[in-house]
């Protein structure tokens, strides 16, 4: 009677160990694909960022652009692998029509990429944002202001370089006034980049071009300093857009394509809603 009861025991102990196994395996299966899903999803996600970037740089309308690229979408957030693989398939097409509305607007304009700043205008990657773009306090008055550009820390000496083509508007320093705020940035380099707008490099402690000038994307512009009211070495860059209403400053972080100094994904309508409240005081030049 024993001889029995212990193959049972011992054919039980068989199958729930390999029942065991097989149970661990599916769920290493699952977890890997649940992994391999989400790393899709990174990528995509990153994808539609850039994409609505350069979208917002070019100037495409919100109308031409699809909105499923929109993290309000939500089209990337199921947590379940099976949904979040529908919404990456739909977030794909999206991605493929983005790319042909951004292809056309190169056809429409063959040099829009050429003048259209996309990379941070420093050489180093020792490089810290110490003020963004919005509303502050200001560490001189300590009142309420609009900072409308970004300050990046970086070691003295760093080369600062142009973000895309342009032309040198102006070089030195704004006249010191009450109502000046440029007049704070030291030494200045001011670029015109075409119909879009321009941008502005402040706190430089050398200048290596002159005004009238054409460079290139990646071109020496100067070098970091503490000129102006910087109290350690800094760089203040400013982007300046031309609108239906004007040229205004926004934020600068979004036509740094190279680098992330923004967590998260941004819409194309927020980035456009995004500006100073009063731009005041226009950079020399424009």
């Amino acid at each position: 009677m024993t001889v029995p009861a212990a193959a049972v025991r011992a054919l039980r102990r068989e199958r729930t160990a390999e029942l065991a196994r097989d149970t661990a395996g599916a769920g290493a299966a699952r977890a890997d694909l649940e992994a391999r899903v989400r790393g899709l999803r990174d990528r995509a996600a990153d994808a539609g960022n850039l994409a609505s970037r350069a979208a917002f740089l070019y100037g495409v309308p919100p109308s031409d652009w699809p909105r499923a690229l929109n993290p309000e979408s939500g089209l990337l957030a199921p947590a379940d692998p099976r949904a979040l693989t529908e919404g990456i398939a739909r977030y794909a097409d999206a991605l493929a029509r983005a790319a042909e509305v951004l292809e056309s607007r190169e056809r429409v304009a063959p040099g829009l990429a050429a003048v259209t700043p996309s990379l941070l205008p420093l050489t180093t990657e020792l490089v810290e944002p110490s003020a963004v773009f919005g509303p502050r306090t200001s560490p001189w008055t300590g009142a309420g202001e609009f900072f409308e550009g970004l300050d990046l820390a970086a070691p003295a000496g760093t080369p600062v370089i142009a973000p895309a083509d342009g032309t040198v508007l102006f070089t030195g320093r704004v006249a010191p006034s009450p109502h000046s705020r440029l007049s704070r940035f030291g030494n200045l380099v001011v670029l015109g980049h075409g119909p879009g707008g321009g941008t502005v490099f402040g706190h430089l402690g050398k200048v290596d071009v002159r005004r009238g000038q054409r460079v290139r994307r990646g071109e020496r512009l100067g070098a970091v300093g503490n000129t102006g009211w910087a109290m350690a070495p800094t760089l203040h860059y400013e982007l300046w857009r031309r609108s239906s209403d004007g040229l205004a400053p926004t934020d600068p972080r979004f036509a740094v394509l190279d680098r992330r100094l923004i967590e998260g994904a941004l819409s194309l309508e927020r980035m456009l809603a995004t500006s100073s409240p009063d731009p005041g005081e226009t950079p020399p030049g424009f």
